[in-house]
């Protein structure tokens, strides 16, 4: 099994080694045959050429976009998950078919609507106008996450929480909340990778190339031709969030997946 793992870690990352490696070679190197997996000459060109082409400006737009949609993604997440699993209603069940559902509906047959309803609100070619559809595509998985946390907890301490006097908001926050961390860390995770690598919904509702973000904005330095070097480069850039998101939170995931796979 060990041998298993360590064949398909190769495969997996070989395509990035390369694209790593690649991104220190000069253009004249990536297409030397033979090639050489290190560079022969170590050059940061390609990582300048990258950044004096918009690249700083697509990626704080999608560090702004990723950053306010997973805020507000775990914040609704939260608060609607705690509602169906502590706070039951008539129609509960209903309700949450209606957002199962909605995981099955293809993203494509919504990209006119939202057009129409962005550009009728002046959202298009806006932060906020990126940031509100990724979390409405978000909401309902997250959701789930969140409920079946809540519910992993005993009742026994939401009680507690309540004869000491604490109101629903009061137990939510203080009690509930830092309790369902797993959850929370793992719509964080998921939602981050979404947001930042989305195109469709970017690529639809932004048409100025000062709003794009990265995933729309790369296909924008592609030039007269590719330069391999720069796109290289700029992958490597744009990689770095994700990974360092996984490495600060990953002892979290197993964690997470385990609990909404036992109580989902």
């Amino acid at each position: 099994m060990n041998v298993v793992l360590v064949v398909l870690a190769i495969l997996f990352l070989a395509p990035l080694i390369y694209i790593l490696f690649n991104s220190f070679k000069p253009a004249g190197e990536i297409f030397q045959v033979p090639q050489s997996i290190l560079p022969k000459e170590w050059t940061f060109e390609n990582y300048l050429a990258a950044t004096s082409k918009g690249f700083i400006d697509y990626f704080k737009n999608s560090v702004v976009i990723t950053v306010g949609g997973v805020v507000l993604t775990v914040l609704l997440s939260s608060l609607a998950g705690y509602g169906f699993a502590k706070l039951p209603f008539k129609g509960t069940n209903f309700v949450l078919l209606v957002i199962v559902a909605t995981l099955t509906v293809p993203l494509v047959i919504f990209l006119v609507p939202m057009f129409l309803m962005e550009n009728e609100f002046g959202l298009l070619d806006t932060n906020l106008g990126l940031i509100l559809p990724n979390v409405a595509v978000e909401l309902p998985f997250a959701i789930l996450i969140m409920r079946a946390s809540f519910m992993a907890i005993p009742k026994e301490i939401e009680e507690s929480a309540t004869m000491d006097g604490a109101g629903v908001f009061r137990r939510w926050w203080t009690v509930m909340l830092p309790m369902a961390r797993n959850g929370m860390v793992l719509v964080v995770i998921m939602a981050s990778y979404a947001i930042w690598g989305e195109y469709t919904m970017a690529k639809a509702l932004t048409m100025d190339p000062s709003a794009m973000p990265l995933s729309v904005g790369l296909t924008l330095l592609k030039g007269e031709v590719w330069q391999y070097g720069v796109l290289a480069a700029v992958i490597v850039l744009a990689m770095l969030p994700p990974i360092i998101i996984f490495i600060i939170f990953q002892k979290h995931i197993v964690s997470g997946v385990a609990q909404g796979a036992v109580k989902g």
